[in-house]
């Protein structure tokens, strides 16, 4: 505990609990405010220390900090990262039993050192979080990824409207603050609003600019082979992030990259966990240099060094293109964020963007057969989750996996379902009988007396006090028994009331975030429809005109789509380079179409070998002088494609 008023100092803090000398910019005023008991709305780039900026101001004030977050990777994350920096940290999510939940809630009433309560926001308001929350200490609320309380945003979850009902819980005197990398200038607004702000609240912005980090797109029709020269660009040892769209093309081109003697892995959620966690240990400690994923890897990982983060693929958003992009150099040196565009990829792109909302039909369909796979009837299933297949669910009801992806992400964002990602949860444990009742139990049941040495020898007294993580296989080695074995006994001892058991989770986990509906009369909300297509179409023509601009500095653009209209140019995006590079180039008399003939004397090429030799600015210039050279009949074409001079 912390014993004087120097220790709590916001500095003194920092140093103690993260080693770190000073904050980052921006980091101080923000936690002045909030200190001071202000409203506070924070805007950090990707990899700007924005939990420093709620949990240092958490320590330093009394009673227990309310985090409140929607995704379990990056609470359990968060959550164990204090616990090693000796901080008491809870977090109730999906997938956690009654028992559990119930008996974190009560830790967090009667234990004055637990400072962090995280929550998901589904759970804010049930009956037994309302029980507790009014005997709780609580003096921050936190709301974590804040843009998912816009359905402007590009990523928003109608569980984080009900937060402003939690606040007219709490004292007057707690503060609010919220934190996003990602919010544009209208997304902002809607966070003040929805939160319902106090007077002399303070938005903190950071500029989104990223000075050494080189945005470029590479118009390619080989996108493969590009990718490994962009790679062996970087240098050699150097590590790298490959985002994919499906997790086909993730083990696709991790498969090829090893072929061309890159140390590469693949990872994505369809992967067993502990495959998935082993490949992430590997990358984060360099063992593998380039991991290969789809947009389920990255949230929540700090590695600093990371030279280049290519995109095979365009995101659906420029926000989630900012954010991935931006794990790219964040120890401050130059690094690299490239994206690879193919000539149909902006016809993909609104493609995608019109499969994203599925007629209404489709959405009921999918609904009644969630409730079917689920077993849950008609009023019944509020916030019970089950383990969620998506390819078994396609299957098993006759449906297109990408259409009942699609519907789903409907029904969460009108606020009737909600998906959990894949997560690795060990198996948990709390013996529940006293030691006296447990002696007499290993007694008459000797056949069981191993395994609950076993459990006391390798995890301790705390079973008594509180669920503990457990391992089955590290069980069955240490009892010379199969897995299988030892999962069959806990599971008895569980129903013979001796202990509470929550076997270990990896798949994903769905839920009813309401009583569930008959799903002709489900209320879906036609004009929040129309709205989310709209924006769908909006946020697409954004990244088409992003990637098709060859002549404003990307960094440019960037900032101007998240209300940052007056940036200077980069300097090092590709288009600023460009413009530098013909600005030094010497005059040539002779000009374009000359440099081309000879190009094309010298070897005949296809057109995008020819645009290949020249910076991606200038492709548009290329292909013109091209044509024209070819209406001159000073060009033309062979019969396999090539161009050459005639």
């Amino acid at each position: 505990m912390l014993s004087t008023a120097a220790e709590t100092t916001p500095l003194a803090l920092l140093r103690q609990h993260w080693g770190h000398q000073q904050f980052r910019p921006g980091q101080a005023d923000i936690i002045a405010a909030v200190l001071a008991g202000h409203d506070a709305l924070a805007l950090l780039p990707t990899g700007g220390g924005k939990s420093i900026c709620f949990q240092v101001p958490a320590l330093a004030r009394p009673g227990i900090c309310l985090v409140v977050s929607p995704l379990i990777a990056l609470m359990r994350d968060q959550v164990e990262n204090l616990r090693q920096r000796g901080i008491k940290a809870e977090a109730v999510y999906a997938g956690m039993s009654h028992q559990e939940i119930d008996q974190t809630l009560d830790n967090c009433v009667y234990s004055k050192e637990i400072k962090f309560l995280y929550v998901s926001p589904e759970r804010l308001l049930t009956d037994l979080f309302r029980a507790r929350l009014a005997r709780m200490n609580v003096g921050l609320l936190a709301v974590d990824e804040a843009h998912c309380l816009s359905q402007w945003g590009y990523d928003f979850r109608p569980p984080y409207l009900r937060i402003a009902e939690l606040r007219a819980l709490l004292p007057a005197t707690v503060p609010c603050i919220a934190l996003t990398a990602t919010a544009t200038g209208q997304v902002r607004q809607d966070i003040v609003e929805k939160l319902h702000f106090r007077p002399g609240y303070g938005i903190f912005t950071q500029s989104f600019a990223r000075p050494k980090l080189s945005y470029s797109v590479l118009h390619t029709e080989d996108k493969l082979r590009r990718l490994l020269e962009v790679l062996r660009g970087v240098g050699p040892g150097k590590t790298g992030i490959v985002y994919a769209r499906t997790r086909r093309q993730a083990e696709d081109t991790a498969a090829w990259l090893v072929q061309q003697q890159l140390p590469a892995a693949a990872y994505h959620a369809g992967l067993p966990a502990e495959q998935r966690t082993r490949t992430q240990q590997a990358w984060l400690t360099d063992k593998t240099r380039i991991i290969v994923a789809t947009n389920a890897f990255g949230m929540g990982i700090d590695k600093p060094d990371v030279r280049a983060v290519v995109h095979l693929e365009a995101p659906a958003t420029l926000e989630a293109y900012y954010q991935e992009a931006g794990r790219a150099g964040r120890d401050g040196l130059y690094a690299f964020a490239v994206l690879l565009s193919g000539p149909a990829d902006a016809d993909g792109l609104r493609r995608q963007a019109q499969l994203a909302h599925p007629p209404v039909d489709v959405v009921r369909r999918v609904y009644q057969a969630l409730a079917n796979y689920s077993r849950t009837a008609v009023g019944g299933g509020e916030l019970v989750a089950f383990d969620f297949d998506l390819g078994l669910f396609a299957e098993t009801y006759r449906l297109r996996a990408v259409e009942v992806h699609h519907a789903l992400k409907v029904l969460e964002q009108q606020g009737f379902v909600q998906l959990t990602e894949a997560v690795n949860q060990p198996a948990r444990v709390q013996l529940i009988s006293n030691q006296q009742d447990l002696y007499q139990f290993q007694v008459a049941n000797a056949q069981h007396d191993l395994l609950i040495k076993a459990l006391l020898r390798l995890y301790g007294g705390e079973l008594f006090v509180t669920f503990q993580a457990i391992s089955e296989s590290a069980l069955g080695r240490h009892l010379r028994q199969s897995t299988t074995d030892v999962v069959r006994q806990l599971r008895y001892l569980h129903s013979a009331g001796v202990l509470h058991y929550q076997p270990r989770r990896e798949l994903p986990q769905a839920m009813f975030t309401t009583p569930r509906y008959d799903a002709p009369q489900l209320p879906l909300d036609e004009r929040r429809l129309k709205t989310a297509r709209q924006l769908t179409e909006q946020q697409t023509t954004a990244v088409v005109e992003y990637a098709a601009s060859l002549t404003r500095c990307r960094q440019q653009l960037l900032l101007d789509y998240f209300a940052e209209p007056d940036a200077p140019a980069c300097g090092v995006c590709d288009v600023c380079l460009a413009r530098k590079k013909a600005r030094q180039a010497p005059e040539d008399p002779a000009g374009l179409p000359a440099q081309l003939l000879q190009l094309v004397q010298t070897e005949p090429l296809l057109p995008r070998q020819v645009v290949a030799r020249y910076p991606a600015a200038e492709a548009a210039a290329i292909m013109a002088a091209l044509r024209a050279l070819v209406e001159l009949g000073k060009l033309a074409y062979a019969a396999d494609g090539r161009l050459h001079t005639t």
